[in-house]
């Protein structure tokens, strides 16, 4: 037999779900950048007739798995904190997305 959640814990989940969803948005933006990138430079690569090397495709596939998992990782530190310190997981994530995002775009360069 279920029990039902109380309404009192019910009433203080709803601001951790909507700070999730509002955070959630910034970090699919960045893999909507990434995902992006990656058929920007795939279809430039073809139109100069050229194949990006396999240390570009690294950085890149990267680039595109990064945000997810920083997003889960700062879910899963911040799940059993108050809101407060959620947000600041989050928002340290989308530094860190966004610090690693530039080295690695900065490293396709080199590679």
């Amino acid at each position: 037999m279920t029990q039902a959640t109380p309404a009192r814990e019910r009433y203080r989940q709803w601001p951790a779900l909507v700070l999730g969803i509002l955070f959630g948005l910034f970090y699919a933006y960045d893999l909507w950048e990434a995902v992006g990138n990656v058929l920007t430079l795939a279809g430039v690569a073809a139109q100069l007739g050229i194949t990006l090397s396999a240390a570009a495709w690294v950085v890149l596939i990267v680039s595109t798995l990064m945000p997810i998992g920083i997003f889960i990782t700062a879910l899963v530190l911040g799940r059993s904190r108050g809101y407060v310190i959620q947000a600041l997981f989050y928002v340290c994530g989308l530094a860190v997305s966004a610090a690693t995002y530039l080295s690695l775009v900065s490293a396709i360069s080199f590679a």
